[in-house]
């Protein structure tokens, strides 16, 4: 039984030291633990991304992907940033429509136009369009060329956002 004592007795000592030892050492350098903010902070290199908004209008199936693929290539890229709040943005109207009726969920046809936009509510200036076919196997490289067409749009009229 005594053993049993000295056993706990140790455990429960081995257990607080280095917490007492954590608490003695942030007390005497004085550092406090960090506070996590509530909003995340905008770098330097957010500010240089270009802001995209991307607007769908189609009820297809391949139409409805290639504009979710798209924002999330948007959300993952280094190089554009997916703006919802008001401000100056470019702006990827995109139309989509089931390419054969009679056989659905294989491709689409779809429009994309390129605007930009100073604010909410203004009018929207027209920049440039382009049409073509996806079906689902090639989505992903759509949305590559659409991002690419659109890195070059931006580049043209960067200095509207000057």
């Amino acid at each position: 039984m005594p053993c049993v004592r000295i056993w706990i007795l140790l455990v429960g000592l081995l257990l607080s030291l280095p917490g007492a030892a954590f608490a003695q050492a942030a007390s005497s350098t004085g550092n406090t633990p960090a506070t996590i903010p509530d909003s995340p902070r905008t770098t330097e290199s957010d500010a240089k991304k270009i802001p995209l908004f991307v607007e769908h209008d189609g009820s297809d199936v391949v139409g409805i992907r290639l504009a979710y693929q798209l924002k999330e290539m948007i959300n993952t890229s280094s190089r554009f940033n997916l703006k919802l709040d008001d401000g100056k943005k470019i702006v990827l109207a995109i139309e989509s429509a089931e390419e054969f009726g009679d056989r659905p969920k294989l491709s689409s046809v779809y429009s994309v136009s390129w605007l930009y936009s100073s604010k909410d509510g203004a009018l929207k200036y027209y920049l440039t369009s382009d049409v073509g076919i996806v079906d689902r196997e090639t989505v992903t490289e759509t949305v590559e060329a659409l991002l690419t067409k659109t890195d070059r749009v931006a580049n043209t009229y960067s200095y509207l956002f000057d």
